[in-house]
């Protein structure tokens, strides 16, 4: 049997959360972006978000990479992640 192993990532909310809209509305923005390229380069399998919830879950990514290393620096070109 051949069983691919992929990266499961949550998704939780940040400290740093009073940008004004227009900056939140840009992050938001590249991180859609960032999530089709992703997706587009084979990277990225499956990414949503989640529903209210009193844990401060914001959403998933499930990534198909070779490394914890790789996945971590796919992680670090989000513009959401990164604010």
């Amino acid at each position: 049997m051949n069983i691919r192993e992929y990266w499961f990532v949550l998704l939780a909310k940040g400290e740093k959360r009073n940008q004004d809209s227009a900056t939140a509305a840009s992050i938001q923005k590249g991180h859609m972006d960032n999530m089709e390229r992703l997706y587009s380069e084979g990277k990225l399998k499956v990414a949503g978000p989640f529903g209210k919830n009193d844990n401060g879950w914001q959403g998933i990514f499930i990534f198909d990479c070779t490394s914890k290393e790789e996945v971590e620096s796919l992680l670090k070109t989000d513009p959401a992640i990164a604010a």
